[in-house]
């Protein structure tokens, strides 16, 4: 989806969710349209996914576009989620 077709889409159904998707913990950033059941990626030239190096230059180009609030949808591999617990115990006792 174009951003010309997502400001149609907005002004046709105000329902219409638009998120920032995190990919692999944070090195690039797409946002994606959600409507119902349906997903869509927010697309550039080409028919390419448009990407971001960080989440605020996303929100930068939503808020040009008139799309004052975005939520963020930030993705965590399992291995980081499950070795969180582990690094925060290593990090409190080197304090200590």
């Amino acid at each position: 989806m174009k951003m010309t077709e997502l400001h149609q889409l907005i002004e046709h159904h105000p329902s219409v969710e638009v998120q920032i998707q995190s990919h692999h913990e944070g090195v690039y950033f797409t946002v994606e349209i959600i409507l119902g059941d349906m997903t869509y990626c927010l697309h550039g030239q080409k028919g390419k996914p448009l990407v971001f190096r960080d989440e605020d230059s996303a929100r930068n180009l939503l808020q040009q576009s008139g799309i004052k609030q975005v939520k963020s949808h930030r993705v965590l591999s399992r291995l980081s989620t499950l070795a969180q617990p582990l690094l925060n115990t290593g990090w409190r006792a080197q304090l200590a």
